[in-house]
């Protein structure tokens, strides 16, 4: 990928300018209408010639930018393309605003939902 530097892609794309990149760039290309940031966990040359690929990179835990919760059923992106999480997404979705750190609860409701009526038979 002429993005990313990745060699292992389950499909090939092509860029605006005929550049081969791999799916993740073109995906993120295609959403978001502007190139994708090289990640930093991604094998890259040094001056000398030699990867970086066998040394240890920090993993970090995704974390919402706006609660700071790492539990969620369901991780969003803001306006902004900021991670969050489901609750905060849907606020911002809904009222264009930033959800409020004092409505964060400490638990996760679940909903209980109700089965479905079997469907009615005709005569």
């Amino acid at each position: 990928c002429t993005t990313c530097g990745t060699s292992n892609t389950p499909l090939w794309r092509r860029d605006a300018e005929g550049k081969t990149i791999c799916n993740a760039c073109g995906l993120y290309q295609k959403n978001r209408r502007a190139p994708r940031p090289v990640p930093s966990t991604a094998p890259s040359a040094t001056p000398n010639g030699i990867s970086n690929a066998g040394q240890e990179t920090e993993v970090t835990a995704m974390e919402c930018f706006n609660c700071q919760t790492r539990t969620t059923p369901l991780w969003r992106r803001d306006g902004e393309g900021r991670v969050a999480c489901n609750a905060c997404g849907l606020y911002y979705k809904l009222h264009n605003a930033h959800r409020p750190v004092n409505m964060k609860k400490p638990t996760i409701k679940r909903r209980k939902r109700v089965p479905a009526a079997p469907p009615a038979q005709v005569r």
